[in-house]
């Protein structure tokens, strides 16, 4: 399942004010997240995705809180992360954060995101033992 969302995020922000929003999941495993951002940017623009006070991406390697994160910027990038990340408890959301440092264009970023929901996996799992049990028995 594919979701995609597009942020338009006004001049003149700074992460203090910047723009925070839930993306609404279902419950599955995250396989794939793209952020995009077209031509003229002009790296002036940050983004990083949560779930809560944990960012997913990009990865913070280990670094506390208090410091400022990290964040993809560029201009005329697509960022593909391709990690898997689970979305187990309810209410499945995790958070878009973006900010816009350019003090005359507005800009807007496109986030894609692609999860293979949980029912889906199951299957998938249950397919493979049953696979696997047939192949294993003798006779």
């Amino acid at each position: 399942m594919y979701y995609a969302w597009n942020f338009i995020l006004p001049a003149n922000q700074t992460e203090v004010t910047k723009q925070v929003t839930n993306l609404y999941l279902e419950k599955g495993t995250i396989t794939r997240a793209e952020v995009i951002f077209p031509v003229g940017c002009a790296n002036l623009v940050f983004v990083h995705i949560n779930d809560a006070l944990h960012q997913i991406w990009p990865k913070d390697a280990g670094i506390p809180i208090l410091v400022a994160p990290f964040t993809f910027t560029g201009d005329g990038a697509v960022i593909t992360c391709t990690d898997e990340y689970e979305i187990k408890e309810p209410p499945f959301t995790i958070q878009f954060h973006g900010w816009n440092t350019d003090d005359v264009y507005k800009h807007t970023i496109t986030v894609r995101i692609q999860i293979v929901p949980a029912k889906e996996i199951l299957h998938k799992v249950i397919g493979e033992v049953m696979r696997y049990t047939k192949l294993s028995r003798s006779g």
